[in-house]
């Protein structure tokens, strides 16, 4: 769930260039080879505004404890430059293994191989960056999670709209998750006419501004969706707070579209998760298992479904929210 702002792209992009070339020279390892001595978890995240991150920083925290393994959590605050510095004090301080949101498809990868110089065991969550030396994985098939919510959605467009849905998506295609899950999305929903987009990247606050956009151009949509947790967020605060008619589908839980799910009338109708919490947990242990030289490389969550008035899924899922402490 990536969100990064396009117009520092360019200088971000040097920045890491750059340092990656001032690791020419330093020892290097193997993301795929065991560890000799005590295990030492560094692990890179976007940030902690989104209860997304919240459950994957408390998964891999109680794997580190399962494991009897240090760990410690870093954010880059969605900054490339950011994210390569870290990987530098990871290693300054001793931590072996890697576990990383990569936040750029491209750029992200002069990370991993800095870090594959230093010798550490690298896994990936969330999103890969595109270079196949670093096979650890952790996530939920971006196609399958946008085929899950889009199955949703056509249901109810064949129910309630006679399979002729006008439809807006709030999109991410800038981001590594965005294009994959809007394609598989679509696919699901051959009969709807897809009248407008609007970018929502970055924030609940862009999700909203991204629903407004929509609903004044066309406010006759009858389907919107929502590529990610914070354009869900943010369209479903809107949505209320507009008394819109659309009815929302789209990917990432929050306690808050949780708590407007369960009210009668709710504007969001459907929303596929990816148990933030378990792709944390499983990245931890892939971690620990890749650095003690098993050969298994990746690990799948599969996708959960929630649909209005479903109170005791969504009950569920506010629980194990409290649980993990998130915000």
């Amino acid at each position: 769930m990536p969100h990064m702002q396009s117009a520092r792209r360019a200088l971000a992009l040097l920045t890491v260039l750059a340092l990656a070339a001032c690791s020419t020279g330093q020892e290097k390892g193997a993301s795929t080879g065991a560890q000799e001595g005590e295990l030492k978890i560094g692990a890179i995240m976007y940030a902690r505004d989104l209860e997304f991150w919240q459950l994957i920083e408390a998964g891999m925290r109680d794997a580190a404890k399962e494991a009897k393994v240090p760990i410690k959590v870093e954010v880059s605050n969605r900054q490339l430059a950011t994210e390569a510095q870290l990987v530098d004090t990871l290693h300054a301080r001793g931590d072996n293994v890697l576990v990383i949101a990569p936040l750029d498809k491209s750029a992200s990868v002069a990370t991993l191989r800095k870090a594959d110089q230093y010798g550490m065991t690298i896994v990936q969550y969330d999103s890969k960056a595109g270079d196949n030396a670093f096979p650890h994985f952790v996530g939920v098939d971006n196609a399958q999670l946008g085929a899950s919510v889009g199955k949703l959605a056509k249901k109810y467009a064949d129910d309630e709209l006679g399979g002729q849905a006008k439809m807006a998506l709030l999109t991410g295609d800038t981001e590594p998750n965005g294009a994959v899950r809007k394609k598989a999305f679509l696919a699901e929903m051959p009969g709807a006419k897809v009248v407008t987009s609007a970018e929502a990247v970055g924030s609940p606050d862009a999700g909203a501004k991204a629903f407004e956009t929509v609903l004044q151009s066309h406010p006759d949509i009858d389907v919107v969706w929502a590529w990610n947790g914070a354009a869900m967020q943010g369209a479903a605060i809107a949505a209320q707070r507009l008394k819109s008619k659309a009815k929302i589908f789209g990917i990432d839980m929050s306690k808050q579209v949780a708590e407007i799910m369960k009210t009668p009338g709710s504007p969001v109708r459907a929303v596929a998760d990816q148990h933030a919490y378990d792709v944390g947990m499983e990245s931890v242990r892939l971690a620990v298992k890749a650095a003690k030289g098993d050969k298994g490389t990746a690990a799948t969550v599969p996708p959960a479904t929630y649909s209005a008035g479903d109170t005791a899924a969504l009950d569920a899922f506010l629980a194990e929210l409290g649980k993990a402490g998130a915000k």
